[in-house]
């Protein structure tokens, strides 16, 4: 069988869905894309068994044919063309052929059979939110969770859903980020799921793209599944007891400092140069309504001042400045709050002025 397509249609779809390809998959087939072509809608479906991501298109042809062909090795081919440039599949048994101006291509492909089916997701609850609220969800709080931590669910991102509010939650042990936003939700019982953090990775992408709409997503016991107008993923979940995140959350607030946020980031950003690099350390040392900033390392040493408001005690206290920065560059307001340590608490809190909706725990460190 012979079609032909554009690199048009075919590139967009195919950057939504290369995300979860392996370079070296359990399965040869998770090395390839399962491309179907039906009633007019072109759609690419890769998966590695634990994530599995959809991406449709509407085109003009009414061909009618599905096949596989390696991921990796069509999109290096097709970022090569010009958009408007068409290609020829030609589709065989075991090999398929791509021709494109004087230049052939063979791949080969293995039978659409063969490729795993979708997980069939039963008894799931469903909450409607809107793109761009999920997306600033996610990309606010992400940057918190664990990378290959031996505690699998600290790898992954913490949905709680209730009837009244969504609450997004990562932590990698030393850091922790909340998102909340207040919304009715049509649910029997609270659902809590944790996402992988490759899955994240994937769903962050797909939200990137155009759209202010509203999207469904579906929690079951094992699976998660978005659906946007162009695109799917199904995740499963990871399998674990969240950490009790409230428990770290600050409630004594009478240690709380106000300060300029771009000041201070850009302060902090300045005397980075100057952190060890095994310990990302710095010191902060408030007094006189100002944080005198302190960092060293064997090259030399930096210190930066930054005036704070509403603090004017003594204390002495160190972070990772990288957990500091990425916070900061996560806030938008031009003050923010930061509640210090005190005798019932010793985790550092901040936030933006008048604006819980999304709330940042970080540990001191020893330096």
């Amino acid at each position: 069988m012979n079609i032909q397509l554009t690199v048009d249609e075919l590139l967009e779809p195919l950057q939504t869905v290369i995300g979860v390809v392996e370079n070296k998959p359990t399965l040869p087939i998770l090395s390839h894309v399962l491309i179907q072509l039906k009633n007019g809608e072109l759609t690419l479906t890769t998966t590695d068994m634990e994530i599995e991501l959809h991406a449709s298109k509407k085109i003009q042809s009414q061909e009618e044919v599905s096949f596989t062909i390696y991921a990796k090795d069509l999109i290096d081919i097709i970022r090569k063309l010009k958009e408007d440039t068409v290609i020829e599949f030609i589709i065989e048994k075991s090999k398929i052929y791509m021709k494109t101006n004087n230049n052939s291509f063979e791949l080969n492909t293995f039978n659409t059979q063969d490729f795993p089916e979708s997980p069939k997701i039963i008894d799931s609850e469903t909450v409607n939110i809107n793109r761009t609220v999920l997306k600033d969800l996610i990309k606010k709080t992400s940057f918190s969770m664990g990378n290959q931590d031996i505690r699998a669910y600290l790898n992954g991102l913490y949905f709680e859903v209730n009837k009244d509010n969504i609450i997004v939650v990562a932590t990698d042990g030393h850091r922790l980020s909340i998102g909340e936003i207040k919304q009715n939700n049509n649910l029997t019982s609270k659902k809590t799921v944790i996402l992988p953090r490759k899955a994240v990775s994937e769903l962050n992408k797909i939200l990137e793209h155009d759209g202010d709409e509203n999207i469904d997503i579906h929690l079951s016991e094992n699976y998660f599944h978005l659906k946007t107008d162009g695109a799917t993923v199904v995740s499963r979940l990871i399998d674990g007891n969240f950490p009790n995140y409230a428990q770290v959350i600050p409630t004594n607030y009478e240690n709380t400092a106000i300060i300029n946020r771009q000041e201070f980031l850009d302060n902090l950003q300045q005397t980075s140069i100057f952190v060890e690099e095994r310990t990302k350390g710095v010191k902060l040392a408030f007094k006189d309504n100002q944080i005198n900033i302190f960092s060293h390392s064997e090259r030399g040493q930096a210190k930066a001042k930054v005036d704070v408001k509403n603090f004017n005690k003594e204390t002495d206290i160190a972070f990772n400045i990288n957990y500091l920065m990425s916070v900061l560059e996560i806030l938008t307001t031009d003050e923010i709050n930061m509640v210090l340590p005190s005798e019932n608490s010793q985790s550092c809190l901040l936030s933006s002025i008048d604006d819980e909706s999304y709330q940042y725990v970080v540990m001191p460190m020893k330096i």
